[in-house]
């Protein structure tokens, strides 16, 4: 599922706008004797250009006593910054997708640089800022655990998701005189009435209050899977994913289907992240309905992590599971598929 060199692509129309900004990035930056872009994301800060290019919290690279700019540019819809921890400098915080912001500084001593919005470090944006030893080092990505290094772009497993507890929902913002304010009221007949509410707040509340308990009947479940296809809220989907995790797994499946059907959100980082925490706990449920699930599921690499997930239950019915839908999957699912037979078969 998930993500920004994890498992989505940027929309289409990030792709034609950030290269556009890029060369104004340099101008802007030209008394800067180096200059970094980064991306920002929950999941991390991406390096843009050079030999940064696609790697997840590069290090970053300078001569002692040379200037250096880093310009972050947002991606997502959620709040970041970036601070150096030594040097006890930030940005300011920036929201807006495509919305910049940048620091200057003089490089003295190795520094650390993270995201200071409540736990983003703890998901994973922090790297590393270190001062070159040897002149003439190219500054650039560090190797990762594979050996990878700056501009190789590198799938990690599930084991490297932060995990839910640390992706910050979007602040609601509610009108101060609505009942939805407090827990248990309105009644729930009233709830569900508020999930065609023109607010998408009061939408993505409703949804919130109306499963608090993992206790859902099943109009309340159809109600979920209508608007997981058709609500046209990113907003509301996130709250709909962070909800059905509290929902028995095996009831999750049509809201599941719905919440896969929106590529436009391939790259809304924290509703990624829990629309797979929502559908990896459904897995071991029913691990056929899963792997058919992603093999149409609109976002890239939800395969991938699904083979993962039906792999390491290491049982001859995972193995059955996975040679069924051999027949049926292109070349690329077919690699994936039986790269995960390979890992029941033969475990390391």
């Amino acid at each position: 599922m998930l993500l920004r060199r994890t498992c989505f692509l940027l929309p289409g129309l990030l792709v034609i706008l950030l290269p556009a900004l890029r060369p104004a990035f340099a101008q802007e930056a030209a008394d800067a004797d180096r200059e970094y872009v980064l991306e920002t994301n929950i999941l991390g800060y991406w390096g843009v250009g050079g030999d940064i290019d696609g790697a997840r919290n590069p290090v970053l690279r300078a001569e002692k006593g040379e200037t250096v700019r880093i310009v972050i540019v947002n991606i997502e819809p959620l709040v970041h910054d970036l601070a150096l921890e030594t040097l006890q400098i930030k940005t300011k915080e920036i929201l807006d997708v495509g919305e910049q912001t940048d620091l200057t500084f003089t490089a003295v001593e190795d520094d650390i640089y993270y995201c200071t919005i409540p736990g983003h470090r703890a998901a994973g944006m922090e790297g590393r800022f270190e001062i070159i030893r040897e002149a003439g080092v190219a500054a650039g990505a560090a190797p990762d655990a594979n050996g990878n290094s700056g501009g190789t772009t590198r799938v990690p497993s599930l084991s490297e998701l932060p995990p839910p507890e640390n992706i910050p929902l979007p602040a609601l913002e509610l009108p101060p005189d609505t009942a939805l304010q407090t827990t248990g009221s309105p009644a729930s007949t009233e709830l569900t009435g508020l999930l065609n509410h023109r607010n998408e707040h009061i939408r993505a509340r409703a949804v919130q209050l109306l499963a608090e308990d993992g206790n859902a009947p099943e109009h309340v479940l159809n109600a979920f899977a209508r608007i997981a296809r058709e609500d046209t809220s990113a907003l509301v989907r996130t709250y709909l994913a962070e909800t059905l995790r509290r929902i028995a797994p095996e009831r999750r499946w049509d809201v599941l289907e719905g919440l896969h059907s929106h590529a436009e959100d391939a790259a809304n980082y924290a509703l990624a992240i829990l629309v797979w925490y929502a559908t990896e706990s459904a897995v071991p449920a029913d691990m056929d309905r899963a792997l058919a699930l992603a093999l149409v599921s609109e976002w890239p690499n939800v395969l991938s992590f699904t083979v993962q997930r039906i792999a390491a239950e290491g049982s001859q019915e995972a193995l059955r599971i996975l040679s069924g839908r051999l027949p049926e999957a292109n070349a690329e699912a077919r690699k994936t598929i039986l790269n995960g037979i390979n890992r029941i078969v033969k475990p390391d």
